[in-house]
């Protein structure tokens, strides 16, 4: 730019000075006096229309000049651009105490300055990032590949009642019963403590292994002993143990643009590591009014697997989140089916489920995000085939489970988060409310 301008002040200078000053060759004195002629005048008038003639040219000449210097640097820069994104070659000095001019220097920057622009431009084609608080609900809800090594402790409280009104007798005349007439009703404290595990092998590949710990409290009631509705019986069963681990494996078929949403496939296979619900001893009240289990079962008993994907999309700030999984029972045989006395052998089927669930998170702060989410699942009827027997449905197994949840995300440390959530049962079959805390730490 400066070797430029230095040529076009050249150029124009011979003209400047060959512009004839009046003050060069006149005397100032002779206008000074009064007592010019009107010849005298005459010629003074038309060497200032000369002059102001001149400089207008000359105005002209230098306004051309100039637009014609930033024509040329513009079509220099957009050379040197096209030079340097098709061969992406450094320019040597041609010795190492020589510094490139500063028309170079200036090419180079706005050359850097093109690229970061192209650079940002396919930034904005990604996904927007995402809050880390975000990051953590999605965790439980979707799927991260973001993070290596991850292990989660976490805690569940659950509680579940039911009430069944229970008729033995009979109906005379079709209007009057006979019999005893109870009312029953569970109450079942549940806390669970699980230790998760994450290892991220790539942007696409992550696996996962949980071991929980179950540990129940269930409570019996049953009224209308001795056929009076003042009186009634009660027991008590609690007991703990680890209960069904389970490992998963997650891929991520496409990773989040503008257009498509993250879409990870999931498979998880669970193992009967738990005490199994068969075969638990039944045991009944003398007066026959009560029958309850003497151990409580901390898991299904047989081996399950399931398999499903997961769609994330985010809007910034929310994310919205969709999961769809069907799972299925694997047939099991034990040598007790029944509480009973004596053994029942026979063969088990737990049946199939289809569950989904659908929510968003949204991130308050940087720290700080707060989720809601619906799930429902649905059971099929549990089978069961005694030994020398036929496959016969368990009336009261087709089960439906529905909940609304609510939560909240803290980030405590660059490491360290804490995801609550708090949800609410919807059918018979779910629990009243649900308490979760969770402590995700990622290395």
């Amino acid at each position: 730019m400066n070797n430029k301008w230095t040529s076009a002040v050249a150029v124009i200078l011979p003209g400047i000075l060959a512009v004839p000053a009046y003050s060069a060759d006149t005397d100032p004195q002779p206008a000074l006096e009064s007592t010019l002629s009107e010849q005298d005048i005459a010629v003074l008038k038309q060497k200032l229309i000369q002059l102001n003639q001149q400089i207008k040219l000359q105005q002209q000449t230098i306004n051309q000049m100039a637009q014609q210097v930033l024509k040329q640097e513009a079509l220099n820069r957009q050379a040197s651009t096209k030079d340097v994104t098709s061969t992406q070659q450094p320019v040597s000095a041609s010795t190492p105490s020589s510094s490139p001019p500063p028309s170079v220097e200036r090419q180079k920057a706005q050359s850097s300055q093109q690229a970061a622009i192209a650079s940002d431009a396919s930034e904005r084609k990604k996904a927007p990032d995402r809050a880390r608080s975000t990051d953590d609900v999605l965790q439980e809800a979707h799927n991260v590949f973001s993070r290596k090594f991850t292990v989660e402790p976490s805690f569940t409280y659950s509680y579940y009642s039911r009430k069944d009104l229970i008729l033995r007798g009979f109906l005379a005349l079709d209007a009057i019963f006979l019999g005893n007439l109870n009312l029953d009703r569970i109450r079942t404290n549940t806390t669970r403590l699980d230790l998760t595990t994450r290892y991220t092998l790539n942007d696409n590949w992550q696996f996962e292994l949980s071991l929980p710990y179950l540990y129940r409290w269930t409570q019996y009631d049953s009224v209308g002993e001795g056929n009076s509705s003042q009186r009634y019986e009660t027991a008590d069963i609690s007991g703990g143990q680890i209960g069904d681990v389970s490992g998963a494996v997650y891929y991520r078929i496409n990773a989040e643009s503008v257009d498509w949403p993250d879409w990870v496939w999931n498979v998880r296979v669970r193992a009967p590591t738990g005490k199994d619900p068969f075969g638990i001893p039944l045991e009944t009240s003398d007066t026959g009014n009560l029958t309850y289990p003497t151990e409580m079962a901390t898991g299904s008993g047989v081996w399950g697997a399931s398999t499903g994907f997961s769609l994330a999309k985010t809007f910034d700030p929310a994310i919205v989140f969709f999961n769809l999984n069907y799972g299925v029972s694997f047939t099991e045989a034990f040598d007790d089916l029944s509480g009973s006395p004596g053994l029942s052998p026979g063969e088990i089927d737990l049946g199939n489920y289809l569950d989904y669930s659908v929510g968003l998170a949204f991130a308050v702060s940087e720290r700080m995000s707060l989720s809601m989410s619906f799930n429902q699942r649905f059971y099929s009827k549990t089978k069961q085939r005694p030994e020398g027997g036929e496959w016969e449905k368990i009336p009261r197994t087709d089960t439906n489970t529905a909940s609304l949840g609510i939560g909240a995300t803290l980030a405590l440390s660059p490491n360290l988060s804490m995801v609550t959530s708090i949800g609410s049962g919807l059918t018979e079959d779910s629990p009243d409310y649900q308490i979760s805390l969770r402590f995700p730490y990622r290395f």
